[in-house]
């Protein structure tokens, strides 16, 4: 029982914390899920603040006392009979750790993945942060000043406050949170994002590179998948054609060379879109079609002339596919026109955002 009652006893008043979109909501058992520093327990310790200490029983199963100790789940329910615990936070938690979850009043479980559990779980998925998070968290700067330093610092919510070199963070991040084998494919999957590729074109170029097996590149591969760390975007015409979309596009940058400013932006615009829970998927080349038949064009310095005659070379196209809309996103371009009964709209970046989040 003393690793509970050091626990128990332990201080877990945050420093500082800046507001995110989420809010923790008033059930009884919830999951918060999502990528590494991706905020989770932040979110949590910060939504602990309006509870009486002694009704909180805060457990961090990355504590090193946890080397050579373990807990069952009938001493954490004694210990919270014991103590009138009201609520019970399993952080750091590995899934199926416990064979029966602890029986108390309310539960939160923070942890890297997804879990589906039988009992009537609530569940968030907190990603990095989005643009408009980004914004918030900046004391001073013009929207153009801000949107410059968010396409070099990315959406780490640490990165959105520190002062640090970001190269010296991201170096810090990646060895904080994975082995030097897992550091080594994270290398292969930022040289990749943004391609189509399969995972064993991925295994290929990593064995020409460092000493890998198949059968560990694609549990590692799998794993990260499941953490947000990549995921893996269907074309809408052919559907053996995957994208690969690295989870932050300034640390792809950090993490490769091969990782040119086109595509940088074009991996932003994929990850708004999938931080506002959009469904969308590849449209060849040419962008990403939502399943409103919006198509989504990354094109950050493309002007007017050149896109409307891109856009009548391939209208024939967005008419086959029922494209309703075409929204250009650039850094700074802004302009309208119609063809046929498709209206093209071009935008920058930092307004096209707001949009889809009224939507």
């Amino acid at each position: 029982m003393k690793l509970l009652e050091y626990f128990y006893d332990r201080n877990n008043e945050l420093s500082s914390y800046h507001q995110r979109k989420f809010n923790i909501p008033n059930v009884n058992k919830l999951l918060i899920y999502g990528s590494p520093t991706s905020g989770k327990t932040s979110l949590v310790l910060d939504y602990l603040i309006k509870y009486n200490a002694q009704e909180v029983l805060y457990i961090d199963f990355k504590d090193p006392k946890f080397y050579f100790k373990d807990i069952i789940e009938e001493d954490i329910e004694g210990f919270i009979d014991a103590n009138e615990i009201e609520i019970l936070v399993l952080d750091h938690y590995q899934h199926n750790y416990f064979e029966v979850l602890p029986k108390v009043k309310k539960l939160i479980i923070v942890s890297s993945t997804y879990y589906e559990y039988k009992e009537d779980f609530h569940y968030i998925n907190l990603p990095l942060l989005d643009y408009e998070e980004f914004f918030s968290f900046q004391k001073r700067g013009t929207e153009t000043q801000i949107f410059n330093l968010f396409l070099k610092q990315g959406t780490l919510p640490q990165l959105a406050i520190s002062t640090a070199p970001k190269e010296q963070m991201f170096l810090n991040f990646i060895k904080s949170h994975f082995n030097e084998s897992e550091q080594k494919l994270l290398t292969v999957l930022a040289h990749f994002n943004g391609s189509i590729v399969t995972t064993f074109q991925l295994y290929n170029y990593a064995k020409e590179r460092y000493k890998i097996s198949k059968d560990l590149i694609y549990k590692q591969i799998k794993d990260f998948e499941e953490k947000n760390i990549i995921s893996f975007i269907f074309d809408n015409q052919d559907t053996k054609k995957k994208k690969l979309l690295f989870f932050d596009f300034a640390l792809a940058k950090y993490l490769t060379l091969t990782q040119t400013f086109p595509k940088q932006f074009e991996t932003m615009v994929a990850l708004s879109l999938h931080k506002h829970n959009i469904l969308f998927k590849t449209f060849g080349n040419m962008g990403y079609i939502t399943q409103n038949n919006y198509l989504i064009v990354p094109a950050p310095f493309e002007s007017e002339e050149i896109f409307w005659k891109k856009a009548n070379g391939k209208f024939s196209k967005y008419k086959k596919n029922d494209v309703t809309n075409v929204y250009i996103i650039t850094i700074t371009n802004s302009y309208e026109f119609k063809i046929g009964n498709i209206k093209f709209e071009a935008l920058p970046f930092y307004e096209w955002i707001v949009i889809n989040d009224e939507h």
